[in-house]
C-alpha cells in the first residue's frame, strides 16, 4: 500500500526529471533570453527588480530539479559499478538502464539476489546473455 507522501514524492521525483530535462534544452534557454529582453524592454527600470525575483526563484528551483535528477542518477551508477566489481563474471541484465528507475525500484534491485562471492569458480564459462542476435544472410 503506498501512502499519499509516498505518491506526492513520486510526483515530485517526475515534475522534478521533466522539469531539468526542459530547462537544459537549447530552445528554453533561447526562450528565457528572449523572455529576459522583451520584459526589459517593456518593463524598463520598474521592470528589472521583478524580473531579477522571478529570474532567482526560476534559478534556485532549477538548480534543486538538477541536483535532484544528480542524485538519483548518482545511485544508480554506483549501484551499476558495485555490480561489475561484486560479479567479475558477469552483471545481472535488468541493471541496464537503471538510472531511468525510481529510488525505491533501485533499492528493491540492490536488496534482490545477492551476487554470489565464489565468482571466480566459472571464469572460462562465457556468460550467458539474454539479448537475442540476429544474422542477416
Amino acid at each position: 500500500m503506498t501512502t499519499f507522501t509516498h505518491k506526492l514524492y513520486l510526483f515530485g521525483c517526475k515534475v522534478s526529471d521533466r522539469g531539468a530535462n526542459l530547462s537544459g534544452h537549447p530552445a528554453a534557454i533561447a526562450l528565457v533570453a528572449i523572455f529576459c529582453a522583451v520584459w526589459f524592454v517593456e518593463g524598463g527600470p520598474k521592470g528589472v527588480n521583478t524580473l531579477t525575483l522571478i529570474l532567482s526563484v526560476l534559478a534556485i528551483t532549477l538548480t534543486q530539479m538538477v541536483l535532484n535528477q544528480q542524485r538519483r542518477s548518482e545511485a544508480a551508477l554506483h549501484m551499476k559499478i558495485d555490480e561489475l566489481i561484486l560479479a567479475k563474471r558477469g552483471a545481472r541484465d535488468e541493471l541496464a538502464g537503471i538510472e531511468r528507475k525510481t529510488e525505491d525500484e533501485i533499492e528493491k534491485l540492490r536488496r534482490h539476489d545477492e551476487v554470489p562471492r565464489d565468482c571466480d569458480a566459472d571464469v572460462d564459462q562465457p556468460r550467458p546473455s539474454a539479448v537475442a542476435t540476429t544474422v542477416v544472410a
